[in-house]
């Protein structure tokens, strides 16, 4: 069973935890959930999900588990679903989202101009693939009603007009 820690919405940690799945929360309590663009060049790595995941596009995330920051977990998700090793100091911090009552996204940015030609290995059960777009592509994808919701708040805040 994974646990994942709470958070008000000031993203200060409340020292309490809930099951992963468990919907039982309180006013005022929050899942962490780090996302990281991958920027190579003028282009951003976007994942199609597996079909388990509801094969729409977005970038690499997840929840935060207890015990982990949003930094850490973020490299933690790099590794998982792309099987790349970064150091979370390279990690820009772009910002954070609160959608719905209970989830806060801690959006990170990774740029690495020699990523362009990096094999990743995906981890089958949440990525099916994944392709470098530049943003007039992700805005087609968004337009179309490929883009996940949440993937779309962040870029449309943070990577858009950047």
């Amino acid at each position: 069973m994974e646990y994942l820690d709470l958070y008000d919405i000031h993203g200060n940690l409340l020292n309490k935890v809930i099951a992963r799945g468990d919907k039982n929360f309180e006013d005022g309590e929050y899942i962490k959930l780090a996302v990281i663009w991958l920027k190579c060049k003028d282009k951003y790595l976007i994942q199609k999900s597996s079909v388990e995941k509801g094969s729409d596009y977005a970038v690499t995330g997840g929840h935060v588990t207890t015990g982990f920051t949003s930094r850490e977990q973020a490299v933690v998700e790099l590794n998982e679903e792309l099987g790349i090793t970064v150091d979370k100091d390279e990690l820009i911090y772009l910002g954070t989202i609160v959608r719905g009552s209970h989830a806060m996204f801690d959006v990170y940015l990774y740029e690495d101009d020699n990523l362009e030609n990096t094999t990743f290995e995906y981890q089958v059960e949440e990525v099916e693939s994944a392709k470098w777009y530049e943003t007039n592509e992700i805005d087609e994808l968004i337009a179309k009603g490929l883009f996940r919701a949440s993937s779309t708040l962040h870029y449309e805040k943070f990577i858009k007009n950047k």
